[in-house]
Parts: structure tokens; C-alpha cells; sequence
């Protein structure tokens, strides 16, 4: 059976964390400073997260290829079939007209600005809907309010995705903590906790880093005090909620 080693580099766990990282880092800067296609950033990422698994972590390569199947497999399904829903609830709410009603809305108590749109409907209210119903709901919510008020259907649904990454370890009332504590063994407040140290730091980092994905740096030295305002209040009560009060109800 294959144990998985803590701190493979040098036995350092600074280092080992450096190096764990490299596929996320392939990702975001193939994405965010090259422009590459998601299509091309996520295959790097595969390929460097396989290296890393096989070469660093000393991984069988049988089963870090059964890894790579079985991650498709979870692709294929639960992410493609949010994607469905949100198409299918796009159509149902233009048809019923409810999302003539939401226009009305946005035209009435947003900024004539797409860019606060994506911030508010994206990563706000997006955060709000993973904390309470979470599996998916959040996205596709978001993504069909986003494609409601003009973005293209890949961007929106790319957008509300990175959005979600902070949010989504306290999602549904925080269940994703409560099953680690399960399946752990682990006390599920003090991971809960120890989450709600490292969440935060990408929660202030995300509004920015999406706004100069979709608009530049331009548009970010435009709108930074509504990012910082959007980042930063979700991230100091997320490490608020989540160490001192209760982690299920940090994303609310």
C-alpha cells in the first residue's frame, strides 16, 4: 500500500510545500500572465502534478494514473453536469421571465460597470450560496445571473469557478469540514480552524487576480478599493468565524 510522504524535499516541509504547489502555480500563470487556453493550462498542470506525484512523493505510477482516470471521471460528471443545469436554468428563467426581473434589478441598484457585476454576482453572492446550499448550487446560479447581463457563457462559468475556490471548504454549512473530521479522525472545529488560516489569504488575492484575468491590470488599479473592500471583509470573517465562533457558518 502506498503511504504518502509529509515532507519528501530534504525533509522540510517548507520546501516540500514548494514544490507541491507547482501544479496550481502552472495553472495560474498559464491562465492569468500567458493568456494560454484552460484547456492547455490544465493539461500542464496534469502533467506536472503526475511528475511531481511520481518523481518527488515516489508515487507507483499505476496508481497515479487510476488517479488521473478517476479525477476525469469526477470532471466528466459532477462539473459537467453543473455546467448543464446552469445552461438548463439560464433557458427556464429567460423563458419565465424571471431574469427580466433580475436585469431590472442590477440596471437599478448596480453601477452601469460589468466588472462590479462579476465581484458582486461572481465572488459575493456566489460565496453566499455555497455557504448555504453548496454541490454545485452556487455555480450554477451565478454563472446563469453573469451570462443574464452579457458575459459570454466559457467566461462566466470560468469566472464563478475561480470564485468559488475560496468559499467551497466551508460549502453546505460546512459539510466538506465535518466529512474531513470523519474520515480523519480529526477534531472537525480545529480543522475548521486551521482552514480558516489559510482560506483567507486566497480569498483577498482572488477578486484581484480575476479582475486581471478579465480586464487587466487597468481595470484592477481602477476597481481596487471594491476589491479589496470584497476580498478582505469576506477573508477577515472568514478567519473570524471559523476560529472563534463556528466553521459552519463561515461562509454565511
Amino acid at each position: 500500500m502506498f503511504r504518502q510522504l509529509l515532507t519528501p524535499v530534504g525533509d522540510s516541509l517548507g520546501l516540500s510545500f514548494l514544490v507541491a504547489i507547482l501544479p496550481v502555480v502552472v495553472v495560474l500563470v498559464l491562465l492569468g500572465v500567458l493568456r494560454r487556453p484552460a484547456w492547455q493550462a490544465a493539461l500542464a498542470a496534469l502533467v506536472t502534478g503526475l511528475i511531481v506525484a511520481v518523481a518527488v512523493w515516489q508515487m507507483p505510477v499505476g496508481l497515479a494514473l487510476n488517479s488521473v482516470a478517476a479525477g476525469a471521471v469526477l470532471a466528466l460528471w459532477p462539473v459537467m453536469w453543473i455546467v448543464v443545469n446552469a445552461l438548463l436554468l439560464y433557458n427556464i428563467a429567460v423563458k419565465s421571465g424571471r431574469f427580466d426581473a433580475f436585469r431590472a434589478w442590477v440596471i437599478e441598484h448596480l453601477p452601469n460597470d460589468r466588472r462590479v457585476v462579476l465581484v458582486v454576482i461572481g465572488f459575493c453572492f456566489g460565496a453566499l450560496l455555497e455557504g448555504i446550499a453548496g454541490f454545485g448550487t452556487p455555480v450554477a446560479i451565478t454563472s446563469s445571473l453573469l451570462i443574464l447581463v452579457g458575459f459570454p457563457a466559457l467566461e462566466a462559468l470560468v469566472f464563478v469557478l475561480i470564485f468559488n475556490t475560496a468559499p467551497v471548504a466551508f460549502g453546505a454549512l460546512g459539510v466538506p469540514v465535518t466529512v474531513l473530521g470523519a474520515v480523519t479522525g480529526l477534531p472537525a472545529p480545529a480543522l475548521g480552524a486551521m482552514i480558516g488560516r489559510q482560506l483567507p489569504v486566497m480569498a483577498l488575492i482572488l477578486p484581484f487576480y480575476v479582475m486581471a484575468i478579465y480586464g487587466g491590470m487597468r481595470s484592477v488599479r481602477a476597481l481596487w478599493p471594491v476589491l479589496l473592500v470584497a476580498g478582505g471583509s469576506f477573508a477577515a470573517t472568514q478567519f473570524i468565524t471559523s476560529n472563534f465562533l463556528d466553521y459552519a457558518l463561515t461562509d454565511v
